[in-house]
């Protein structure tokens, strides 16, 4: 019943660098002045990312935007209360960065490949506390069938990393967020990652964090790093996912770079994923939402099903909708469905339920993009622009990160063991 999520994670896919090429580099070139304008005025924050009421982030890879929701949401409690001022947001998906534009006008992301950066044009973009990446996760996944550094979707994250000892000092930032999938830990991209920030930097990693270890009714294991200046210090005593175990169950022998293992125990806290589903769909959109006998005839032993009542579910993928791996499907009336004889329940709890027949037509239903969102921890007022379908959208959150857990990891990498 269990799932090996990196098994099943559907990569962002990396548009044709030679479409829009021309016409994106001049557009990009005057964005990056315009912001560079901006980022420079006079009455420009300085950079001490504690005394300071802003936040300088550059996002690599930046997708939706939802890394930058998962640092504001982190820092909006602290006193003074801070925000976030985007710098730069690169990434070349054209669906990902429509989601980012219409949360974030005032900042459009460059559409860019990260491997044609040079160290020049980052440190144009000004002095950030933050940078955050999401790399190309296909090389990691068992789908990219592991290639790891030999892929050539690993070769623009390895272009940052041989840019960043040349960058200016100042340039640098005080803080670094990666994330990636479960399996990335074992890569030669891994480690070429540490060795060239721990000249500078204090690094501590976690491997197998998911929503489900923070009470939410999904499971998404990531592999994170994070990184802070030397000098500033990491505050051990509160950091977030300690389990004291790796994913086997034997003590954790953390490396001198900090590993730490995620419990991937689900919450008994959980909040069931009715939560999260919007009572406001209308009869046309659950009808729009319905599983197709085309795929339900078909592909019925294969689909996870949850109800409102479920605790946990699958990891969603960018193939939602059109793969049957690419996260749970919900029983629309699971009285009589799910403790009838259409369904039986799957080991690990949570109530999730493994079809033993092909089910009556209309009895499943897909998760609304905008329920997906829920789950990653976005609220109401996140904008999933109508010009994207459905699918793109189920696209660009299936490539995304939980804010939950983001916003976790963040709280703490902002929190410093020294007051300067």
């Amino acid at each position: 019943g269990g799932m090996h999520a990196a098994a099943q994670v559907t990569p962002r896919v990396v548009e044709s660098r030679t479409r829009h090429m021309c016409h994106m580099k001049r557009v990009g070139d005057v964005r990056v002045r315009r912001r560079c304008a901006v980022a420079s005025s006079p009455g420009d924050a300085p950079r001490d990312a504690d005394a300071d009421s802003s936040v300088s982030l550059l996002e690599f890879y930046s997708g939706s935007g939802m890394m930058r929701r998962a640092l504001a949401n982190a820092v909006s409690g602290s006193t003074p209360r801070r925000v976030v001022r985007g710098i730069g947001a690169i990434d070349n998906s054209q669906v990902a960065n429509a989601v980012y534009e219409a949360n974030f006008p005032e900042d459009q992301p460059v559409r860019r490949n990260v491997e044609h950066l040079t160290t020049d044009f980052l440190e144009k973009l000004g002095d950030a506390d933050v940078w955050t990446a999401s790399p190309p996760c296909q090389p990691y996944t068992r789908k990219g069938l592991e290639k790891h550094g030999e892929d050539a979707r690993a070769l623009s994250f390895i272009h940052l990393l041989q840019l960043f000892p040349e960058l200016a000092p100042g340039k640098k930032p005080h803080r670094i967020l990666v994330e990636n999938v479960v399996g990335f830990e074992t890569s030669a991209t891994r480690d070429l990652l540490v060795n060239t920030l721990l000249p500078g930097y204090d690094v501590r990693e976690f491997v197998g964090v998911s929503p489900s270890d923070i009470g939410v009714p999904n499971t998404r294991p990531r592999y994170y790093l994070l990184a802070k200046r030397k000098g500033l210090g990491f505050v051990d005593t509160t950091k977030p996912f300690q389990s004291g175990e790796n994913v086997n169950g034997t003590p954790d022998n953390s490396t001198n770079a900090g590993l730490n293992r995620g419990t991937n125990k689900e919450k008994e806290n959980a909040k069931p994923l009715g939560a999260y589903l919007d009572p406001k769909l209308t009869k046309n959109e659950l009808d729009a939402l319905t599983v197709p006998f085309s795929v339900t005839g078909k592909y019925w032993r294969w689909l996870d099903v949850v109800t409102p009542g479920s605790t946990t579910c699958q990891c969603f993928t960018g193939g939602y909708g059109k793969t049957p791996f690419g996260g749970s499907v919900l029983a629309v009336d699971p009285r009589g469905f799910v403790d009838g004889e259409n369904c039986s329940e799957q080991h690990g709890g949570g109530s999730r339920f493994r079809l033993t027949r092909a089910p009556p037509r209309g009895a499943l239903r897909y998760f609304a993009p905008k329920e997906i969102a829920a789950v990653h921890g976005l609220n109401e007022d996140w904008i999933l622009p109508e010009t994207l379908t459905r699918r793109q959208l189920y696209f660009t959150l299936g490539n995304s990160i939980s804010v939950q857990v983001v916003e976790t990891l963040m709280r703490w990498l902002m929190e410093d063991a020294v007051t300067r």
